[in-house]
Parts: structure tokens; sequence; C-alpha cells
């Protein structure tokens, strides 16, 4: 008996998920796609917006512009996998909204739209919002909404940490320590406490054990294209020593050159040195004999973090790129003090201070506003993407995708302080590009616990007494 097909979904898309992918129009398989004509509105306001967001506003114009010699807007423009794509540019009432909801407010009027679509169809009909905000005045309103999916990772509760405890026989642990690297076959298998046996990705880190003798015979090691190999602890990049053995993973994979490792994916709370680690890889393998570019491997260190402000906001604040950065690149400064004064033995901050204008001055050390990274070819650099659990996934894919020969970039945060309300834990860059980017040989990725923090003692006192 032929299988009954299920009636076709439809999809009302808000304009922030246009923003962050303007392709998403085509990301619901064979279900039907609507966009209102406020977001239409809203997409013609931001077109003119610099950087990213007026980009993808323009974009999601250009994409619904190659639809209209299909059809009509109006009465449906076929889709390439099934369903059809509507615009619909009326439903707005306020008879629709709660009381206190004003219609003249843009997510209002989209909620309205929606529950007008859905007074007229028996189908499903599904708001599609990454505004977190938005999703609660819907649901209130009686709208079933939903996240882009698209952009979220499949399972949130195994998240691939990058790292692994793994037990090897006597002989082969035996041979990793005396030759440094040990066949990984039928015949050597890492096998966990209960002796389980553990698949593991190119890349991955391993505290190896040597089951004969696991408490006291361990090392440090890194399984890719079929070895493993141990990770010997002499990585002191700017003069500093990894505090713990998540530390060391992570100063092997900062340290390893952009030919083998040009990917590094650093996840962990606040306090477990990420930023610090890769400052300290980039500024050792930018600055080698004592500050001179000679024999350094990269040309210069740049440094970003997602701007929760608007392109626009950023645009009206005064002073340089550099400046209007500031506030935002803070914890960079707060970090390349510490190195300097530790790898100069300087002891005036004014001089520390003046270091730090000298490496912007000359170049070697470039503050960037990812908002403005479109277009830029970057080679021979150490970038650092700091704070990546705010970057939605197309920034996360535009900048790596802009990474040229000899380039290594570093994408650090932590997924759970999320500053942007139009993401969560699940569908940020962050976590998207750790997910998808296992198993790549050209990416290292590692997760710190959170006893693997070096915060002061007060700092984390507080965090266990304060939290609420």
């Amino acid at each position: 008996m032929p299988k009954k097909k299920s009636i076709a979904k439809t999809y009302v898309l808000d304009t922030n998920i246009l923003i962050q992918q303007p392709n998403s129009i085509f990301g619901f398989e064979d279900n039907n796609v609507v966009i209102t004509g406020t977001t239409l509105q809203e997409l013609d306001r931001k077109k003119t917006a610099p950087g990213e967001l007026g980009y993808h506003a323009r974009e999601a114009i250009r994409i619904i512009d190659s639809l209209r010699p299909q059809g009509d807007y109006i009465e449906g423009i076929p889709l390439p996998h099934g369903g059809k794509f509507y615009i619909d540019p009326d439903g707005i009432h306020q008879e629709n909204l709660p009381q206190g909801f004003d219609i003249s407010a843009p997510d209002n009027r989209i909620i309205s739209s929606v529950i007008t679509r859905a007074k007229n169809t028996n189908a499903p009909v599904i708001l599609i919002t990454n505004d977190v905000s938005m999703r609660i005045n819907a649901v209130v309103c009686g709208v079933e909404t939903q996240g882009y999916h698209n952009e979220e990772i499949d399972d949130e509760d195994n998240i691939y940490t990058g790292r692994c405890d793994a037990y090897l026989s006597g002989k082969a642990f035996s041979t990793l320590m005396g030759e440094g690297a040990v066949a990984v076959n039928k015949e050597i298998t890492f096998y966990s406490e209960d002796n389980h046996i553990i698949d593991v990705e190119e890349n991955e880190f391993c505290l190896v054990r040597d089951s004969d003798s696991p408490n006291d015979r361990t090392a440090l090691a890194m399984y890719r294209e079929g070895m493993l190999y141990r990770i010997k602890d002499n990585e002191h990049p700017f003069g500093i020593t990894g505090r713990n053995i998540a530390q060391k993973f992570a100063l092997h994979a900062l340290m390893a050159p952009p030919e083998e490792i040009p990917l590094v994916i650093l996840r962990g709370p606040a306090g477990c040195a990420k930023t610090f680690l890769s400052l300290a890889a980039g500024l050792d393998e930018s600055y080698r004999q004592g500050y001179s570019s000679s024999g350094a491997r990269y040309q210069k260190v740049m440094i970003t973090r997602n701007n929760v402000l608007s392109d626009a906001d950023m645009g009206f604040l005064p002073g340089t790129l550099e400046e209007k950065m500031g506030p935002l690149v803070a914890p960079f400064i707060d970090n390349l003090e510490v190195l300097l004064k530790a790898n100069t033995k300087e002891e005036s901050m004014d001089q520390i201070h003046a270091q730090i204008d000298d490496l912007l001055d000359e170049g070697i050390l470039e503050i960037c506003s990812m908002a403005y990274m479109r277009g830029r070819s970057i080679t021979g650099s150490y970038l650092i993407i700091d704070e990546a659990q705010n970057a939605t996934v197309g920034q996360i894919l535009e900048i790596i995708s802009r990474a040229g020969m000899g380039t290594k970039v570093i994408v650090a945060g932590d997924p759970d302080q999320i500053d942007n309300p139009k993401l969560d834990k699940i569908n940020n860059g962050l976590v998207f590009a750790a997910e998808k980017m296992k198993g790549s040989k050209l990416c290292a990725q590692l997760t710190f616990d959170q006893e693997e923090s070096v915060r002061s003692p007060l700092a984390m006192e507080a965090a266990k007494r304060l939290t609420l």
C-alpha cells in the first residue's frame, strides 16, 4: 500500500533568519516557505547598512528576485525541492494580538500575519525565528515557533570534545614512549576504562594509559592518519607553560604549523586561558628572537570578536577602528599586558602600553571588526576569533573561508555565555563549526572542563557561591 503523503507545512521566516542565512528559503525540503511584507520592508531598510548586515540583506533580496521569473509571489513559486515560496503582504490586524501588543512593531506585524495565514489553512503554520524575545511573544499570541534547525547541532548531550582517555597494552605503550608514535590497527586498539573499544577522530587528543600499569604510566598523544603520536611537553610559547593537561593539548595545536593544522577550535568556561594561550602562541610565532620579525612564521597577529552592537552603531562611534573596537577587545589587551610584562621583564605599565602601541603601528598586531572581514584575503597571518559563541554560522563560515595560504585560525569561546539575542547554545557559530569540522585532518579542537579553570581562588569561590 503506498505511503500517504503528509500535508506540507508552511514556514514563515522572520527577518533575522534571512539576515543570518540568505539562502534559508531553500532549507525546508518540500514544505512551503513564506516571508511577509514587513520582512521585505526590513530587508530594504537594511540593504545599505555597512558590513555583513547590508551584504546579507542585499543577498536575500537578490535570491528573492531570482525566483520572480518562475511564477507569482502571491500565488506561490515552486521551489527546487518541492513546496512553494510565497510573499504575504497582508494579514496585519490589531485584533489578532493581545491587548498591549503594538501592531506598529515589526515583530508584532509578522506575528499577526502568521496568525491570519493559520486561520485560513488546515496545514501547520510555523514561525521560524532565532530571536528569543520574538519567540516568547509569538507563543503568547498562540503561534507555533521554531529556530532555524539547519544551523543547529543535532545532539547537545553528545558534543564532541576533541579529547579522550584511552588505554593501550603495555607493548604498544612502550612503543609510543620509545619511538614517539605507534600505528593504530586491529592489533593495537584504544580501550576505555571499562574495556570498551574507543573510536577516535582525526586530530583527537588522548590521555593514554598503560593498561598494565594505568596509575603509573601515562602519556599525552594525538591521533592522526592512523597513527598515535606522543605529545612532548616542550611547548613554551612566549615563555609560558601549560598548567594542566588541557592547556598542554591546546598549546600543541596552537603551535602546530598552519600547513598541518590550520584551524583550532577551543571551547570552555571563563578562566581556562583560551585567549591567553592563543595570544602567547601567536606572538611567539610572530616575534622570534625578541620581537624581530626574522624567522617569524606569521606576518601578523589578527584579533577580533563579534560585535554585539549593530554595524551602524559601530559606524557612528568616534575615532579609528581600533578605538571603536577598544571596549570589545579589552580582554586581549589585558592578556597582552600580562604576556609582555612577563616576557620583557618591564615593570612600567607605560612601557608595556607603548609596546602594544608599537605592535599596532607596525601592523604586527591588527584589531579587526568581524563585520568588515568580507572580501579580505588573509594570508600568512595568525587570526584569533574570540567569543565566537556570539557569532552566527554565516560569520564563522565567512571568516574561516577568508583564510589563505600560511594562515592559522583560532576560534575560541564559551557556549554557555551567549550575549547575542538571536543565538543559543545549539545554533551559534562556535558549536556549529566544532560539530561540522569534527574528524577533519585540518582542524584540531579541544573542550576544557570547568575544573581546568585557572582563575583566582576568589573568582572560583564567587562562581560557586554567587551563581543563581
